[in-house]
């Protein structure tokens, strides 16, 4: 009997650095019963090549009901002209002919930017710059000696206990499982940061719980979380406004246990509300729950430092 599998991605898209590299997870599920050896692969769109991509551990065995997740790589060549491309993942069973067993993902697109080749700096120039280093750095010692001047700033950080953005967040399930989201007290011996967590009880891959943010200003913010796992808690992995931030969080321990503040991904926002998504891509374990538990967000802004020479 030939398995139905069910492929999902993470993001409608891949976020790429400045040298147009980037990752995006995308799960692979088995809905039948019997165990199977699951082949996953990429096809390239339009304009893109095969060896753009690459796939760790392509085939695995998936056990009934169960799922697995592939972590893709994206490292676009310097030179290729910047637009917007696509691609698809597809999976298929090892023992069968791609034909007969395959199917995709839906479409994935990433932005390929132009890459500006290094200029050369005239050595009228590099003089030129050093010596308005050197009076840059005479007026910041006279400024920094100036009695009651302000030292630099902090950077600035948002931090909210995850518990109390339940009240306006949103969940959508599209295998309308029924999933849904709660404040969770104390529990199981874990004693949460304000006593409670939030608690998104997910019922299948895909399953996904939506909480608004607000950043106080234009820049680059490190995202991280404070998480929960416990025995029926899924693979899961963060999106900020659709895209994908950092990888799959493996949600599965014996017990509950809570971590400690683990980084996720660096990212540029703009003033503003921002929608940061939980969603469920797998599970590692066997059971029909896909919950997920987080304690505390916090996004902390990247100041851009001067380094000493």
């Amino acid at each position: 009997m030939t398995t139905e599998w069910a492929v999902v991605a993470a993001a409608e898209q891949f976020t790429l650095d400045p040298r147009n590299s980037g990752e995006l997870t995308f799960t692979v599920s088995n809905p039948g019963n019997a165990p199977d050896t699951v082949v996953f692969d990429v096809a390239p769109g339009d304009g893109s090549q095969r060896a753009w991509f690459h796939v760790a551990e392509p085939q695995r065995v998936v056990p009934g009901q169960g799922s697995v997740s592939f972590l893709v790589k994206l490292a676009v060549p310097a030179g290729t002209p910047p637009r917007r491309y696509d691609m698809t993942g597809f999976a298929y069973s090892a023992n069968t002919a791609p034909e007969e067993s395959s199917r995709s993902s839906g479409r994935v697109t990433y932005e390929v930017r132009a890459v500006a080749p290094p200029r050369r700096t005239p050595w009228l120039w590099i003089a030129a710059a050093a010596a308005l280093v050197l009076v840059v750095v005479a007026v910041g010692v006279v400024l920094l000696t100036r009695d009651g001047e302000p030292t630099p700033g902090e950077p600035r950080v948002v931090t909210a206990e995850a518990e109390s953005l339940v009240a306006g967040a949103v969940v959508a399930s599209p295998a309308k499982s029924g999933a849904k989201v709660e404040a969770q007290p104390n529990c199981c011996g874990v004693t949460w940061s304000g006593d409670q967590q939030l608690f998104f009880q997910g019922l299948a891959i895909g399953d996904k719980v939506t909480v608004t943010v607000q950043i106080p200003a234009d820049g680059s913010w490190r995202f991280a979380a404070v998480r929960t796992t416990s025995l029926d808690y899924a693979n899961t992995v963060f999106t900020i406004d659709g895209t994908q931030v950092g990888g799959t969080f493996l949600g599965f321990t014996p017990t509950v246990r809570k971590t400690e503040l683990l980084d996720v991904g660096t990212v540029r926002l703009t003033k503003g509300p921002h929608q940061v998504t939980l969603l469920v891509v797998g599970k590692t374990q066997g059971t029909n729950r896909y919950f997920a538990g987080v304690d505390e967000i916090r996004f902390t802004e990247v100041v851009a430092r001067a380094v000493a020479r």
